[in-house]
């Protein structure tokens, strides 16, 4: 009688395990194959298609919440690598079919033109020189804002040139964006070490936004990513050895690494002020930081070509899915030519503010400029997301992560059917974006601290 009591916490427990495993297999089954799904959805040129896209990635980003929430407990360690790397492979192996973003076809004719001679800097897609370069390149009306020179920064148009000398297949681009996106997962591995290495790191690696992203929408914000992280992790080595040279020398790796990814997207120039506290009395190697991009833009003519000008006229007008300029609008401050100079104002002093508001935690303090930048800027594309998920995953700050997904309501505008004005959200749309990871932050927030343990994050 005895014995049969103290069985049923044991029989319960048995029995808990197998509900949970079989609740992640069920989740990471929906998941691969919702997103697999998302093929049958993706020629937008029917007015059905957006709503059923972003309704089949929503359920498949459902399904991976929950198997990311219940893979540690679900499978062994002995199988989690292997569990781990066959869903990210197999994630961005089903979205390499899918139809690329407008944001590709600019990549591609940027990189033509260099081929042919030109500077994407100096001439915009509709210039007249350019006549018999459009001739030859039958996707040139689907290139977006075709009156703007090239907005991306000199490492991006480099790496758009060499694309464009091997193969004009997006496939390729898809593979190289890919590549970067799986090592960023490696990355990530090492940075947070311990046995819950591939479980924390799923957040990322899973995540549908992500795989579509870049191995799907052919976005290049990966090769950005890569070297941004390799930064933070030279700079958390830097901090864990005691040898004064190897820490000149991680400083100086990870100042270079900045740079790279500075090159390549402007996103991570927010990062400097809270790594000047990292740094400490190193931060002189920051210098490096400013002077990769710098050395690259003497390749285009800088300073005697203006090439960030194009990239100054687009962000004082392009404004789309802000998360919270169009609540200030509709209360206290209209703003009805909807210019945004004054919000990027906004937005880089209170990274100012925030980076020194953690001069005593840089790691806390890259995810909360990170944070600060995405929630303040005026506009807010859904990969523009995946800058703050290896962030976001290594300081295990999921709300980001269900932003993520409800960010996929995004593709929505395409159907124009739902709107009152193209391309402005209306605030059922806002709610479905908004209020989820709300609630998760705020449910977060109010959760006792659990005990620390051997695998918090470095």
């Amino acid at each position: 009688m005895t014995s049969s009591v103290a069985d049923v916490p044991t029989t319960s427990l048995a029995s808990s395990a197998l509900w949970a495993r079989l609740l992640f297999w069920f989740a990471l089954a929906s998941e691969i194959a919702l997103f697999g799904a998302l093929n049958l959805f993706d020629d937008w040129r029917f007015e059905s298609m957006p709503v059923k896209f972003a309704a089949t990635a929503a359920l498949a980003g459902i399904g991976y919440l929950i198997a990311a929430s219940f893979y540690r407990r679900s499978v062994s360690l002995r199988q989690q690598a292997a569990t781990f790397w066959g869903v990210a492979i197999l994630l961005r192996l089903l979205a390499l079919p899918l139809s690329p973003s407008d944001d590709f076809w600019r990549y591609q004719w940027e990189g033509k033109i260099q081929q042919a001679g030109f500077n994407p800097y100096v001439l915009a897609p509709d210039d007249p020189q350019l006549e018999k370069v459009r001739a030859d390149f039958p996707d040139w009306l689907k290139i977006n804002h075709r009156d703007y020179g090239a907005i991306y920064p000199p490492g991006a148009e480099m790496l758009f040139a060499e694309l464009s000398r091997i193969s004009e297949s997006p496939l390729l681009y898809k593979i190289v964006f890919m590549a970067a996106d799986l090592a960023v997962a490696a990355l990530l591995l090492r940075l947070i070490g311990g046995k819950a290495r591939y479980a924390v790191a799923a957040w990322y690696a899973w995540n549908p936004m992500v795989a579509y992203s870049f191995a799907g929408g052919a976005h290049f914000d990966s090769l950005m990513l890569l070297p941004m992280m390799a930064g933070i992790l030279f700079f958390v080595r830097m901090e864990a050895t005691g040898n004064v040279r190897t820490k000149w020398w991680l400083a100086g790796a990870g100042a270079i690494a900045f740079g790279i990814a500075i090159s390549i997207k402007l996103i991570p120039l927010l990062l400097l002020p809270v790594c000047i506290f990292a740094l400490g009395y190193r931060a002189i190697a920051l210098l490096l930081s400013a002077g990769v991009p710098a050395l690259l833009s003497l390749a285009y003519g800088y300073p005697r070509v203006a090439i960030w000008h194009s990239l100054g006229r687009f962000v004082y007008v392009t404004r789309v899915n802000d998360l919270f300029w169009w609540l200030i609008e509709d209360t206290i401050w209209p703003n009805p030519h909807q210019k945004n100079y004054h919000y990027n104002v906004i937005l880089i002093i209170a990274v100012v503010l925030v980076s020194v508001l953690f001069f005593w935690n840089w790691k806390r303090g890259v995810l909360w400029v990170l944070g600060v930048a995405l929630v303040l800027s005026p506009v807010l594309h859904p990969w523009y997301c995946t800058w703050i998920l290896p962030v976001a995953t290594w300081r295990r700050v999921h709300a980001w992560h269900v932003l993520s997904i409800t960010l996929f309501a995004y593709f929505l505008f395409w159907d124009e059917r739902l709107f009152a004005l193209p391309w402005h959200a209306e605030p059922w749309m806002r709610g479905i974006i908004i209020l989820p990871p709300i609630f998760l932050a705020l449910f977060a927030a109010a959760r006792k601290r659990e005990p620390v343990v051997s695998e918090e994050p470095v």
